[in-house]
């Protein structure tokens, strides 16, 4: 995967971009969407998995589908629906919007709508109704509840089984047990065996795989364990042929990761697999949310103000990182931070703080203990890089923020009949759209 970030002349560029000259034509704070980024992601990924299916002779096919939940930007979405399979949905209001894009571009009885989640009876009920409208719909069954619920409407549709798996991953010393998500072995053995009895047609055995900390040795032991449930499940049924294994595409993490070993890998421990437990070479889908939308968005801030305190150099930005990216601060989610320009110059140790009144409001690599900041008398601007994933979300897109900072002015870049289009969705937001927010 080649690099997005590159450095010239002592200014960064970002997807060909120059972060300098964009941040003074359309001023700070400014958020910025790379929306041919999220379809090159895709067209990537689909591309390494199909020539490693083709090189290793593998009788599946692979399967792309967007995670809504990543990115709920309209724009967004379409970029990465336009490359994909299908899109995948989390809750009764993410299947309205899908079903509205599917309308939109025209795709009602081709690209598949894959549900999954904790679903109220709205929920359950919108998958029934879009699946009699003509969608092609399947509903990942979590719970017992759920599935009795549709059997008792006897209605004809694809259902997949997600089985939940045993903890592995450790945090603090400590393996974090927090995935309420899957069905049993009980639940899932007393799922497979009733289901012949409804109308529900199973095609897919789903787990989910983590992505944001690959490890390869957890990887392939999450792998296995699902793969014995579908091994078990398809020699019931021979509809059965999908298996799922929901995100755990790796990041890029600053374009060093090789896709091509790795999806030749996980083909490879596929077939090792199906011949390992006698059953026939499954499609494999994989749900990219984070993997496509993370890097596509960048954020951009000027050095507005400096002070001093405990021997501190604190370099005061026109926004906030605190608000900007909330996976970092919550979820200790890695978001690179980078200097615009002055990047051939002498640095010194420096710290990054918001404008918010919140004393965590701030940013300094924790490695050194400070930030290099380069030592010069030109305005200084300020790249978080990889902002584009669940921070809309979590930060409260188009809301009330901390200290009712204003939202940043949002620019869309995008390919346009081979010309690189400029196009502001939105401006810096106005008091009074936060007072219509706040209803003062």
């Amino acid at each position: 995967m080649k690099s997005i970030v590159d450095v010239k002349n002592g200014e960064l560029y970002y997807c060909g971009l120059n972060l300098k000259s964009v941040a003074t034509k359309y001023g700070t704070p400014l958020k910025i969407t790379f929306l041919d980024l999220i379809k090159e992601r895709a067209i990537t990924l689909k591309s390494c998995f199909n020539e490693a299916i083709k090189s290793l002779n593998y009788q599946g096919k692979f399967i792309y589908l967007n995670a809504n939940k990543a990115n709920y930007g309209i724009k967004e979405i379409e970029a990465s629906f336009t490359e994909s399979d299908g899109l995948e949905t989390s809750s009764y209001y993410d299947l309205l919007l899908t079903r509205e894009l599917f309308i939109k571009h025209k795709t009602v009885k081709t690209k598949i709508i894959l549900s999954n989640g904790y679903k109220e009876q709205n929920y359950l009920d919108g998958i029934i109704k879009l699946k009699k409208e003509g969608f092609n719909i399947v509903d990942i069954i979590d719970s017992v509840n759920e599935y009795e619920y549709l059997k008792s409407k006897n209605v004809a549709l694809k259902v997949g089984l997600r089985i939940h798996l045993s903890a592995k991953y450790i945090e603090d010393g400590e393996i974090v047990k927090n995935d309420r998500f899957g069905l049993t072995k009980a639940e899932f053995d007393y799922i497979l065996n009733d289901i012949k009895n409804t109308k529900l047609t199973p095609t897919i055995v789903h787990f989910h795989q983590r992505g944001f900390d690959y490890e390869k040795a957890k990887f392939r032991e999450n792998f296995e364990e699902a793969f014995k449930a579908y091994a078990e499940a398809s020699k019931i049924y021979s509809s059965i042929v999908d298996f799922d294994m929901g995100g755990g595409t790796p990041l890029p993490s600053d374009s060093d990761f090789d896709y091509e070993t790795w999806t030749l890998n996980v083909i490879k421990f596929l077939k090792e697999l199906s011949l390992k437990y006698n059953v026939k070479e499954p499609n494999l889908i994989s749900e990219n949310g984070k993997y496509a939308q993370k890097d596509a968005t960048i954020n951009i801030y000027k050095v507005i103000g400096k002070k001093d305190t405990d021997e501190k150099e604190w370099n005061i930005v026109d926004g906030s990182p605190l608000i900007a990216m909330p996976e970092m601060y919550a979820l200790g989610e890695e978001i690179i931070v980078r200097c615009v320009n002055g990047l051939d110059q002498p640095t010194k140790k420096g710290y990054i703080a918001g404008l918010t009144c919140d004393c965590d409001d701030i940013y300094y690599d924790k490695s050194k203990g400070y930030f290099d900041i380069p030592n010069i008398k030109e305005d200084l601007y300020i790249a978080l890089l990889g902002t584009g994933s669940y921070q809309n979300s979590m930060n409260g897109k188009g809301g009330v923020h901390h200290c009712l900072l204003p939202e940043e002015k949002d620019l869309l870049v995008y390919n346009e009949k081979g010309k690189i289009k400029e196009e502001i969705r939105h401006d810096l937001q106005s008091f009074d759209e936060i007072m219509k927010i706040a209803k003062l």
